[in-house]
């Protein structure tokens, strides 16, 4: 389980990052959350909790979390200095 970034209040994310940078890049490449589920299904990919099936209210969900919020942030910082963007395998 990740660990909570220092000075970071609540509950530590259940997500791994790797995880929630890839749905972060399925999203901005223009993936609906039904597509982005279905990306993640056919990848054999478990949700965070465990689940086998991913469901666009998932990715939704996932998707505004505070966590994954700051890795967009964070995402989007590196990426304009950067010039390049993280390619999902």
């Amino acid at each position: 389980m990740p660990t909570p970034a220092p000075g970071r209040r609540g509950r530590p994310p259940c997500c791994p990052r790797e995880l929630a940078v890839r749905v972060v890049q399925l999203r901005r490449q223009g993936l609906s959350y039904a597509a982005i589920s279905d990306v993640l299904n056919a990848d054999g990919i478990p949700t965070p909790l465990g689940r086998s099936r991913w469901r666009k209210a998932y990715v939704d969900r996932l998707l505004h979390t505070r966590y994954v919020r700051e890795i967009m942030e964070t995402e989007s910082v590196a990426s304009s200095l950067t010039h390049s963007y993280i390619v999902a395998p």
